[in-house]
């Protein structure tokens, strides 16, 4: 049978009297099973009232009124402390949530109020022990004056009847952060589901500011780990545990009735608190922290929130106190259990964790709002990345109407490559966005936009201007030869100046046509054909079939280089006649035979020269033959030079368009990433870079 009596029992310890505004007030104790515990005292500014069954006093003054000094008031508190049948037994057990070291936590109904609530019962054999008991009620009394969100309320402080004290709190649910770790640890895909790093980041941040409060008013709990923070099931946060905290009293800043709670001694020496979670400090010495070893414990709760894994190894007790009083690393430990932490996160724990107090953020408060800032930023990065999805979306539908040609193509794959550029410029890594750039790089417009015809325009002519020039020279070239022409011997003159006066007249038409920055297609197809027809008057010299041909297939590739489909046709055209019309002349009488055939062989006798000189034949035709080699080269390699400039350029475009869009991987180590592999030479991070103690740790070397 529960009795809620007074928490200490009959006798009254000496924290059980306090004084508020410097006025006394006293109890009386009563013990009487299953009566409701009476309230201390009720008090006011000006008045105090002293409560007691059958008697009352206004300030030492009875109060006037009834024989035996009763009145009104005495009956309605007996009326208050007598139970109703009904409430004969207040608790109905409904089983066992969990038990520990001192105390064992029950499941009752409350069925004066109807709810459920959590009855923390010390252990029978632990009730006898004076300092157990009083670090017990110590919990209980802590736990009842931090009133805040996420500590949970107790609602009354009992002893059992058998004298073991109790206390009552609210019901909660939820799972423990040390129980979701586990979960993540093996892999448990319901809770990986429903724990997503959002949410353990923002109930983190509400324990920093329930651990904050508790330090306005005084308290440092001394053993914040995962297993004493709980997410409830409708986001509730709470923070548990508050057996080994220490209390400041009014004069250090405290501002909790420290009278009413028992005082604990601790052993010289006695370190209170978890190995792996407590601060260098506390290690040294657990009665003299303050609230930024708190702030380290959360610094370490953090780190195994992001990485899974403790920030102190597994081991010895007495070996991870040693390691943590000789400073830790998280960005190392990070590194070395292969964990991926943003590194805006790892430079808060970094902060958190410094072996020195004065280096940390000197409150909860300002741990909450770094880990706030980086939400606000991460919220903001998500809306950026659902606007990107909505914009790549876009730029893939556009790409594909750009594909299916018609009159608008080029107005839809100008529209894909707006919106997949608004798509990158929100989220780098979308790779939706990333697909139509690629594809819209390498697949171009089945049509060429207006801007880029004009452009291939401009280039074209410059290229026909290389060739037309090259070819004008070739004529004018002729006039070289003139020496060796008449040192061989000119039999006609007239022909010889029909002969040089077509190549000239033909080179300067050529290079008049490119000269001109507006000349048309058609005036270069004309100046084209005049050309190869000025090589007919060559028959003159060697006959038809012998030097002609050799001068139209030197000079005809140059042509074809810059010349469109129409023009190549007509270049075509103009090089047969004027190897044939010469030809068809000789043979229809018109010109006299240039070849003469006798006793099977094959006499030269040209219309222009005389051949007096055989050496100088020789030496001629050997020019001739070299010339139009070499000439050929010229004439193509010209073209062809500014076709290798064109590609090279063409390619080098190409390869800056590439670098302007981000591949697969490319941004990872990035600080826009959310989740990225963290490196010693981040030490351009605030925090990164630098070990516990304070050290910083220098970039590796390329």
């Amino acid at each position: 049978m529960i009795n809620p009596a007074w928490p200490w029992g009959c006798t009254p310890p000496r924290h059980a009297q306090f004084t508020e505004r410097k006025r006394t007030a006293t109890r009386t104790c009563y013990t009487t099973p299953r009566l409701p515990a009476t309230p201390y005292t009720t008090s006011s500014q000006d008045d105090e009232v002293t409560l007691a069954f059958g008697h009352v006093t206004l300030d030492g003054v009875p109060i006037e009124g009834s024989p035996s000094g009763e009145t009104l008031l005495d009956d309605a508190l007996a009326r208050a402390t007598r139970p109703p049948e009904a409430e004969a037994e207040r608790y109905v057990g409904r089983g066992v949530l969990g038990e520990g070291g001192m105390g064992e936590v029950r499941l009752y109904q409350d069925l004066q109020i109807g709810r459920q609530v959590a009855m923390k019962v010390m252990l029978p054999g632990r009730a006898s022990e004076p300092s157990a008991r009083a670090r017990f009620l110590r919990e209980a009394i802590i736990q009842g004056q931090l009133e805040h969100p996420s500590i949970v309320p107790v609602h009354e402080i009992g002893e059992t009847a058998s004298g073991d004290p109790y206390f009552t709190m609210k019901r909660i649910r939820g799972e423990t952060l040390s129980d979701i770790v586990a979960a993540f640890r093996r892999g448990d895909a319901e809770s990986i589901g429903r724990y997503p790093e959002r949410r353990l980041l923002t109930g983190f941040a509400q324990a920093c500011l329930a651990v904050d409060f508790a330090h306005s008013r005084g308290v440092v709990h001394r053993d914040l780990k995962p297993s004493n923070v709980m997410l409830g099931d409708f986001g509730e946060v709470y923070v548990l545990d508050w057996g080994v905290a220490r209390v400041l009293g009014s004069s250090e800043g405290g501002v909790l009735d420290s009278e009413l709670i028992p005082a604990v001694g601790t052993a010289v020496g006695t370190v209170l608190g978890t190995p792996g979670y407590i601060a260098p400090e506390q290690i040294r010495s657990s009665a003299e922290v303050d609230g930024r070893a708190d702030v380290y414990a959360l610094g370490a709760i953090l780190f195994e929130i992001l990485t899974r894994k403790a920030l102190h190894r597994f081991d010895k007790p007495h070996v991870m106190l040693t390691e943590t009083l000789a400073g830790t690393d998280p960005a190392a430990r990070a590194k070395a259990v292969g964990a991926k932490v943003d590194p805006e996160l790892m430079s808060l724990i970094v902060q958190a964790t410094r072996l020195d107090p004065d280096e940390r953020f000197q409150t909860a408060r300002e741990l909450h709002d770094a880990i706030q800032r980086y939400l606000d930023g991460h919220q903001q990065a998500e809306r950026r990345r659902r606007m990107a999805a909505v914009h790549s979306v876009a730029a893939r539908d556009a790409q594909r109407k750009a594909r299916e040609g018609g009159r608008d193509a080029n107005q839809w794959y100008r529209w894909a490559m707006r919106e997949a550029g608004l798509a990158l410029a929100l989220d780098p890594q979308n790779q939706g966005a990333l697909d139509v750039i690629m594809k819209l790089l390498v697949e171009p417009p089945k049509e060429l936009p207006p801007e880029a015809r004009k452009a291939l325009a401009r280039h074209r002519m410059k290229v026909s201007r290389v060739g037309a020039r090259a070819i004008a020279l070739a004529r004018f070239s002729w006039a070289l030869y003139v020496p060796l022409l008449i040192w061989m011997g000119i039999r006609s003159p007239g022909f010889a100046v029909l002969l040089f006066g077509f190549a000239f007249a033909a080179g300067f038409v050529q290079y008049w046509v490119a000269s001109q920055t507006d000349s048309t297609q058609r005036m270069r197809r004309v100046a084209a054909f005049l050309n190869l027809l000025s090589i007919a008057p060559m028959t003159f010299a060697f006959g038809p079939f012998w030097m002609t041909p050799l001068i139209v297939l030197a000079s005809l590739p140059s042509s074809i280089l810059y010349l469109d489909g129409l023009g190549r046709r007509l270049a075509g055209f103009a090089a047969s006649l004027a190897i044939l019309v010469p030809a068809a002349l000789e043979w229809s009488g018109v010109l006299p035979r240039s070849y003469v055939f006798e006793d099977g062989r094959l006499q030269v006798i040209p219309q222009m020269m005389s051949f007096e000189s055989p050496l100088a034949v020789q030496i001629t035709l050997v020019v001739l033959c070299l010339g139009a080699v070499f000439t050929s080269i010229r004439l193509v390699g010209g073209v062809r030079d500014q076709l290798e400039e064109t590609e090279e350029r063409l390619h080098r475009q190409a390869w800056q368009l590439q670098q302007l869009v981000p591949q697969p991987g490319d941004y990872e180590g990035s600080v826009t990433s959310s989740i990225l592999d963290f490196d010693d030479d981040f030490l351009t991070m605030p925090g990164v870079g630098v070990t516990g103690t304070g050290a910083i740790v220098p970039p590796r070397r390329p």
